[in-house]
């Protein structure tokens, strides 16, 4: 067959949508010349996998093999197959016109399915799968992926979006001794533990050091991601990562006492817990680490964060049904180049504690622009399942989901 171009285009270039919402595109045919077929007809799909490959000794009598166990598991949100020419369950014949087709699609998503994930361990994916099935003859077929994003209001979880406000107390000792070297005393505070990408998450950190021989060399701070994937085959197990997501750090010498302030600006990830997906864990954590001289162990402490789509506003919402967004209500993760309403001036979460029961204190942010979409940096290599062929187009090309970054002023608080 003379096929020129054969390919499925979404309505948004970043291809992001929000669950319930309804995707439109095109498929797009091109032959040099008029073809007769059995019909043209794409599938949507909504899966989540995981796979990994573990080594496990066997012992038989005196002998012993090590052998590679592959562990899996799989769960499906949706699976729609549409005609858009001919009947796939008859003996149809159609025509495809010489020259460029462009065939209209439109499809609704359910509303109780996880974001977009990929990880080298598992996936959870959303693709479209065109086919042009002819008679006598291997057919013809086409993939895309899009992304797809759970909505995670964090205003309506703000009583786990409360500040940091903790004190650590580090006691030195000589080794084997219970004689004490004095002790580091530190006080962490974060404003709040609730963000969206393109925040920047500000940890404060204010020492006193009460030991004449042990020095503070370096504070850490980082973002950390924590991931569970769960097989079922052939046994139940569990597989657990931790990532580091992005990282600071200030080198010594510090004085006696003092403040330090580090920034982390939020990259685009997906949001927390990936609802509605049994088979993989999602949580983030900020890991704050104080370094010292000598024999001693690093300072450390972990705190939860929860990564949102929707940021946290200063103020309680309004009732009834009309809420300030920096996005349509209707559709919260809209192009950036479709209007919006900017009427409503939006206070978004800055420095100063929040409270579950009353808005936070906060700098306002006017006019928030609505987000743009950025890759992510966990990617696909490819999106080919593994009963389909390496013929199949756009199955083997590389696929990263695109997550919403809001545009906030990025603070310049670097400070000693």
């Amino acid at each position: 067959m003379s096929l020129r171009q054969f390919r499925v285009e979404f309505d948004r270039s970043s291809a992001t949508y929000a669950a319930g919402e309804t995707v439109v595109g095109r498929i797009i045919v091109d032959v040099a010349r008029e073809k007769i077929v059995r019909g043209l007809f794409f599938s949507v799909k909504g899966e989540a996998y995981v796979r990994w490959t573990e080594k496990e000794t066997v012992t038989r009598g005196n002998e012993r093999r090590t052998r590679t166990v592959v562990f899996t598991n799989s769960e499906q949100y949706f699976s729609f197959k549409y005609s858009i020419l001919g009947n796939q369950n008859s003996g149809s014949r159609v025509k495809i016109a010489e020259g460029q087709n462009t065939y209209q699609f439109s499809f609704q998503l359910p509303q109780n399915i996880p974001s977009s994930f990929e990880h080298q361990y598992g996936h959870i994916r959303y693709t479209v799968k065109a086919v042009i099935d002819r008679p006598w003859k291997f057919d013809h077929q086409s993939k895309c992926a899009f992304t797809v994003v759970a909505v995670l209001d964090l205003n309506e979880h703000r009583e786990i979006c409360l500040g940091i406000d903790d004190e650590i107390q580090k006691e030195f000792h000589l080794c084997c001794c219970l004689f004490s070297k004095g002790k580091l005393n530190s006080h962490v505070r974060v404003p709040i533990t609730g963000y969206v990408p393109g925040q920047t998450i500000e940890t404060m950190i204010d020492y006193q050091n009460l030991s004449t021989s042990v020095e503070m060399t370096k504070i850490s701070v980082k973002l950390e991601r924590a991931l569970t994937f769960h097989a079922s085959l052939p046994s139940y197990k569990k597989k657990r990562e931790n990532t580091e997501i992005k990282s600071t750090r200030l080198s010594g010498p510090f004085p006696t006492n003092g403040q330090s302030v580090m920034e982390l600006l939020v990259p685009p990830i997906p949001p927390s817990n990936l609802e509605f997906c049994s088979i993989l864990d999602l949580e983030y954590k900020l890991i704050v680490n104080t370094h010292v001289s000598g024999m001693h162990s690093k300072i450390s402490k972990s705190y939860p964060i929860l990564i949102g789509t929707i940021p946290l506003y200063s103020f309680i919402r309004p009732d009834p049904i009309t809420i300030p967004m920096p996005m349509p209500p209707t559709a919260p993760f809209s192009p950036p180049d479709e209007q919006l309403d900017t009427s409503s001036k939006l206070l978004h979460s800055a420095p100063g504690f929040v409270h579950s029961n009353q808005p936070s204190t906060s700098t306002n942010w006017d006019n928030i622009p609505p987000p743009s979409y950025e890759e992510c940096m966990s990617r696909a290599d490819n999106i080919k399942d593994q009963d389909e062929s390496s013929y199949v187009i756009g199955a083997s090309d590389p696929f990263a989901p695109k997550y919403p970054v809001f545009n906030y002023p990025v603070p310049n608080m670097h400070r000693q």
